[in-house]
């Protein structure tokens, strides 16, 4: 009576532990996998040209020595009808933004005027360029209660939550990028203290590359 007890217990402890093997303990990290994001965009935007001071071109210089990926094109308007915002006019005030602009580092620019008829005296400066900037990975939202009082969660499901741990320093840290395209590398500077060259020393083989050096060929112990 006692074995046959024994050998039932048996049994069952193994059934439990074969259908406890067929059960996956795994599931989908809640971490950020992801990294920061470069993005492709566009800069425009349009300033009434006699309030195109010195003050205003810096921060638009200062803005695309940041963010700039391609020349600077800039239009100056006129009307052909107006006496104080001619052809001359806006010849003259292209120019001036022009050198100003050149003395502030912006060399890539493309000026032009442009005629807008029934405009009337005052002109207007469209500047445009291709930027780059930098963004948190895509689908990655600030935590709950980052700008307010946090909401209850709209999206129950564990394997994809609404929000991944992580994310809010990944979206931060994009924002404190000074410019984005320095984060594709810079042609040119392939010298003994380039970031690249200062990795190596870190993860492979200090200052001389990442593959092994060469057996020495040397002699060997004596056998015994």
């Amino acid at each position: 009576m006692k074995v046959s007890v024994v050998f039932g217990a048996l049994v069952l402890a193994t059934s439990s532990v074969s259908l406890l093997s067929g059960c996956s303990v795994e599931s989908n990290s809640w971490m950020n996998q992801s990294r920061l994001e470069i993005h492709e965009d566009q800069f425009t935007d349009s300033f009434e040209t006699a309030k195109l001071n010195d003050a205003t071109l810096r921060a638009v210089s200062v803005y695309y020595q940041r963010y700039g990926n391609g020349p600077l094109v800039a239009s100056v308007s006129y009307d052909p009808k107006s006496s104080r915002n001619g052809l001359g006019n806006a010849q003259r005030e292209s120019q001036r933004i022009e050198t100003k602009l050149r003395q502030l580092g912006v060399h890539d620019i493309q000026i032009s005027v442009a005629s807008a008829p029934g405009t009337g005296d005052v002109s207007t400066t469209v500047m445009t360029f291709p930027a780059i900037t930098a963004q948190g990975p895509t689908g990655c939202k600030m935590m709950p209660g980052y700008y307010g009082l946090p909401e209850a969660p709209s999206d129950t499901d564990t394997e994809n939550p609404d929000y991944r741990y992580g994310c809010t320093v990944e979206n931060l840290i994009a924002r404190q990028v000074s410019r984005p395209s320095d984060l594709l590398g810079k042609p040119g500077f392939e010298t003994d203290v380039d970031g690249n060259r200062q990795a190596n020393v870190l993860d492979q083989r200090g200052y001389y590359g990442g593959k092994s050096n060469p057996d020495l060929g040397g002699e060997t112990a004596s056998e015994k």
